[in-house]
């Protein structure tokens, strides 16, 4: 879509399934269970492992624990961390055995970098830190502002001049590419509600209008579209809104979805800018639908009393 816009708030990524709480001891797990699996798949029955053991298997094992853990005090700390790294090397094998154990260590050394930058950068607990940037990313797009769409005439959506009527073009690039994108944005963010907004520039109309009686009627489908007729900017942004919101309305991928229908009038200049009246001339980066998306709201708001 060639005028998409998004929201600068949804640029962030995140990569996902980094293990940033590894420490060094940590680190030597992953070289300890390097050696159980290869000790695991040499020895295939009960008399092979002891056999194994008795010819100094148990020796090699109590030495790369006592390696790995120089502080542990006693059996039963160096028993912990054996089922630690036994744990670690299910996990890799689950993920995938080549390629796990690669994948760990690189993580881990990204999840150094990350404590060692959060802590030169001032941050008092690196370790919390480092802990909420994990908790945040794990929250996915859900967590996050979901994107904005602008459908300008500058981006090639137009309307008949002075009406609402969408042209060929931009019906089939709503059908072929916005209403996908909307459907995958509604997934994405957990979203119920879908805003369409029309805007036009500051150009006076004329005429009569028939909105009153008429809009509500083409919105769902009981007149058309091209009937309608307005005297004034406002009303115009609103039914060119409305024949949009009846073509979202039709598609069953957003049949979910509740889709509204707003007028912006000639009052917000792109982007998020108010009007100052000084326009003149017409301009088609005014001319333009927005489809912004929200959740729906759950309770109206409390009132207020005196």
């Amino acid at each position: 879509m060639s005028d998409q816009q998004l929201d600068l708030r949804q640029d962030k990524s995140y990569r996902r399934g980094l293990v940033l709480g590894l420490t060094m001891a940590e680190i030597m797990i992953l070289l300890l269970f390097v050696l159980l699996m290869a000790l695991a798949a040499a020895l295939q029955n009960r008399d092979a492992r002891i056999q194994a053991l008795d010819n100094g298997g148990a020796s090699r094992l109590v030495e790369e624990l006592q390696r790995a853990y120089p502080e542990a005090k006693n059996s039963d700390e160096y028993f912990k961390e054996l089922k630690r790294a036994i744990e670690a090397r299910r996990q890799v094998e689950a993920a995938g055995a080549k390629d796990g154990a690669a994948n760990l260590m690189a993580d881990a050394e990204v999840g150094r970098q990350v404590r060692e930058a959060a802590k030169a950068s001032g941050v008092k607990d690196p370790e919390k830190f480092v802990k909420e940037v994990v908790a945040a990313s794990s929250k996915g797009r859900k967590g996050q502002w979901p994107p904005f769409f602008s459908l300008s005439e500058a981006g090639g959506y137009f309307f008949d001049s002075g009406k609402a009527t969408l042209r060929p073009e931009f019906d089939h690039n709503l059908r072929g590419e916005v209403i996908p994108m909307l459907a995958k944005s509604v997934a994405d963010y957990d979203v119920d509600v879908v805003e369409v907004i029309g805007h036009t520039d500051e150009v006076p109309m004329s005429g009569s209008s028939n909105l009153d009686s008429s809009l509500i009627a083409a919105s769902v489908g009981r007149s058309p579209i091209s009937g309608l007729r307005s005297t004034d900017n406002a009303g115009l942004a609103m039914a060119r809104a409305v024949a949009v919101v009846h073509v979202l309305r039709s598609d069953p991928r957003l049949r979910n979805v509740a889709i509204l229908p707003l007028s912006g009038a000639q009052m917000i200049v792109p982007v998020d800018k108010v009007a100052d009246g000084s326009a003149r001339g017409d301009d088609q980066r005014r001319r333009r639908i927005e489809i912004r998306m929200r959740r729906s709201t759950q309770q109206a708001s409390p009132s207020i009393r005196r």
